[in-house]
C-alpha cells in the first residue's frame, strides 16, 4: 500500500508535473521532446524523478509503445486539470477585476475640494458600478487612528508628521485665505501683512484646523479673539458670510462664495498658510482589489 509523502504538495518539484502532463499529452517522451524542443535524456531523468517522489512507475514502455499505468492515468489526469486551472487564471483575473464588487471606505477632511479626486472617484464608479463607495468626514488627526484600526480603507487629509508605518501619497496643495462676509466692517478691504487683522475676531474650526494653520495663526496673533467655532467648514463658512468673524478657508472651497459676492479675500500678495494633503493607507491592511482599483485611478 502506498503512503502519501507527508506535506507533498509544497515539497514537490511543480516543473516535474508540468513535464509529466507534457509526455502524457504527446504520448511519449520522444514525441514531448519533438514538441517541446527539448532531448530525450532531459524528459526521461524529469519522469523519472517524478516517478521516485510519488513511489510508483508512470508508464510503461515497451514492444506495444507508450503505455500510462493505472497510477499515470491518475495522476495525467490531475496534472490535465491542473493545467486548466493555470490556463485560466489570466481569464478569471481579467473577469475579477471586471465584476469588482463589495464596498470601499473613505475618510476624508471636511468640503475638500480637489478636482483628481473627484475624478478619481467617478472614473472608478464608471468601471466599478457594483462597488459601493462610503465616504465620512472626519478632523485630520483621526484619519491615522481609523487607519491603524483597520477601520477604513483610504484618508484623506492634511499630515504635520508622516507616521512610519502607513503611506502618504501627495495628492494636492491646499491654500488657506482669511475670508470676511459683506455684513463685516472689512468686507471690501485688502490686506499685505497678516497681523493687521490680529485686533479681528475670528471664526475657527477647532479639530479641523491643520497645525500649520494653528502655527500660521499664532505667528501672527490671529483668532486671540474668538467669535465663533465649528469644526465643519460648511457651518464656519457660513458664520463668517453672515459677518460673525474673519476665518481662514481652502481657497478652493471659498471661490464659488467669493465670485459671488458672499465672501471676501482679505488677505493679498501675502504668505498664505499651504497644507499639502496626502492620500493615506496602510501598507499591513487585508488587501482588497477594490482599494488597489481606486488608489490606481488617484494615480498613487
Amino acid at each position: 500500500m502506498l503512503h502519501p509523502t507527508p506535506n507533498f504538495s509544497r515539497l514537490v518539484d511543480w516543473n516535474l508535473l508540468k513535464t509529466f502532463h507534457e509526455i502524457a499529452e504527446a504520448g511519449g517522451v520522444s514525441r514531448a521532446g519533438r514538441a517541446l524542443r527539448r532531448k530525450q535524456p532531459a524528459l526521461s531523468l524529469a519522469l523519472k524523478r517524478l516517478e521516485t517522489e510519488l513511489g510508483v512507475t508512470l508508464c510503461q514502455r515497451g514492444p506495444r509503445g507508450f503505455e500510462l499505468t493505472d497510477e499515470g492515468m491518475l495522476v495525467a489526469e490531475t496534472c490535465r486539470s491542473l493545467n486548466s486551472l493555470v490556463h485560466n487564471v489570466p481569464k478569471r483575473l481579467g473577469n475579477l477585476t471586471e465584476e469588482v464588487r463589495g464596498r470601499i471606505s473613505i475618510q476624508i477632511i471636511s468640503s475638500l475640494v480637489c478636482e483628481r479626486f473627484d475624478a478619481a472617484i467617478s472614473r472608478f464608479h464608471s468601471r466599478h458600478p457594483d462597488v459601493e463607495i462610503l465616504i465620512d468626514i472626519t478632523t485630520w488627526d483621526s484619519v491615522a487612528a481609523s487607519l491603524l484600526r483597520d477601520e477604513i480603507d483610504i484618508g484623506v487629509a492634511s499630515a504635520q508628521t508622516l507616521r512610519s508605518d502607513l503611506n502618504y501619497d501627495f495628492l494636492f496643495d491646499e491654500v488657506h485665505g482669511a475670508y470676511c462676509g459683506p455684513a463685516h466692517p472689512l468686507y471690501g478691504r485688502t490686506f499685505h501683512d497678516p497681523s493687521a487683522l490680529s485686533g479681528q475676531a475670528f471664526v475657527l474650526t477647532g479639530a479641523d484646523e491643520p497645525d500649520l494653520l494653528t502655527a500660521y495663526r499664532t505667528r501672527h496673533g490671529l483668532g486671540l479673539q474668538v467669535a465663533g467655532l465649528s469644526e465643519h467648514l460648511d457651518e464656519a463658512k457660513r458664520l463668517t458670510i453672515l459677518g460673525i468673524g474673519i476665518c481662514f478657508l481652502p481657497e478652493a472651497f471659498a471661490a464659488p462664495d467669493v465670485k459671488a459676492g458672499r465672501l471676501w479675500p482679505l488677505l493679498r500678495h501675502a504668505e498664505q498658510p499651504c497644507m499639502p494633503v496626502f492620500v493615506i493607507t496602510n501598507p499591513r491592511a487585508p488587501r482588497k482589489l477594490a482599494r488597489q482599483l481606486l488608489l490606481a485611478e488617484i494615480g498613487v
